[in-house]
């Protein structure tokens, strides 16, 4: 490997996650990844002073440009959209580690979806990957005072959407174990005690997976839902197993129906109840856990 792809290669890590947190989809973030990577490779090294500062601000306005593609599609997408799951590469530095598993959460990457690419931008610049507002500016073509801007736009428009107090993966798992287990026996107390009154169930089935098409609200709803659903499993004779899965910064889980993976299962807790539940359904989102 010479010098120039080594370069590339130190580098790719911060490239996919930045992609992968602007578009939510992993075959649009690494075709991102790949056109900075044949950018770059075109452009001579030895004039560029900062090599990271340098593929970091193509692959943002690349990712600007797909974004835009990417949500017109998202326009005609049928049912609910959730993120793709992004499986997790766990580090050795606990405090880093909870600082990546918020950054690529279910419940942030929804957030992200109501801002405006370039707030969406600023934003991941600025509060994720810790560039100055000067950076940002450089990065966007932007005036600093407009990044300065568009960030605190995009923190007022997603507040609340983070945990005042981040549960333990024990607690995740908890929670999310003993509501399957409820929602199994058809215990609808159970089921109940478990949620969030507001609680809100997300299902996306693209189209090709039997899913809600609309969000289901409130801690009546969801439970009559999933006990609905474990009745519609016994009246079907349907064999479900499941395996405990880390991916989008939380613990999931895997549901096989008749041993075929239909269903990634994860949860959002705060203050010791499941506020939201997202259930990835569509059979072409599923692909990560099967390689």
């Amino acid at each position: 490997m010479d010098e120039h792809t080594r370069l590339f290669e130190d580098n790719r890590r911060v490239l996919e996650g930045l992609a992968y947190r602007m578009l939510g989809t992993l075959a649009d973030a690494r075709d991102v990844v790949q056109d900075t990577y044949l950018k770059w490779r075109d452009a001579r090294s030895d004039e560029i002073r900062s090599p990271r500062a340098w593929l970091v601000t193509v692959c943002s306005r690349l990712a600007l440009n797909t974004l835009q593609s990417a949500r017109a599609r998202r326009e005609t997408y049928v049912g609910t959209w959730l993120p793709e799951p992004l499986l997790d590469n766990h580090t050795n530095d606990p405090e880093r580690q909870l600082e990546i598993d918020d950054t690529v959460s279910v419940a942030l990457m929804l957030a992200l979806e109501k801002l405006s690419p370039s707030e969406r931008a600023a934003f991941l610049l600025h509060e994720v990957f810790g560039y100055g507002f000067d950076d940002v500016a450089a990065i966007l073509g932007k005036r600093a005072a407009a990044c300065r801007k568009l960030a605190s736009r995009a923190r007022t428009s997603m507040r609340g959407e983070r945990p005042r107090f981040r549960a333990s993966p024990v607690e995740h798992r908890r929670l999310l174990e003993a509501f399957l287990s409820a929602a199994r026996t058809g215990d609808l107390d159970g089921l109940k005690s478990l949620l969030a009154e507001d609680v809100e169930a997300y299902a996306d089935g693209g189209g090709r997976a039997t899913a809600s098409v609309q969000v289901v609200r409130g801690a009546g709803a969801v439970s009559a839902l999933f006990a609905r659903i474990w009745q519609d499993y016994r009246t079907s004779r349907v064999v479900i197993r499941m395996r405990a899965r880390w991916f989008n910064g939380g613990p999931g889980l895997l549901m096989y129906e008749n041993d075929r993976l239909a269903t990634a299962l994860s949860v959002s807790v705060e203050d010791g109840v499941i506020r939201r539940l997202y259930a990835h359904r569509n059979p072409e989102k599923l692909t990560p856990f099967l390689t």
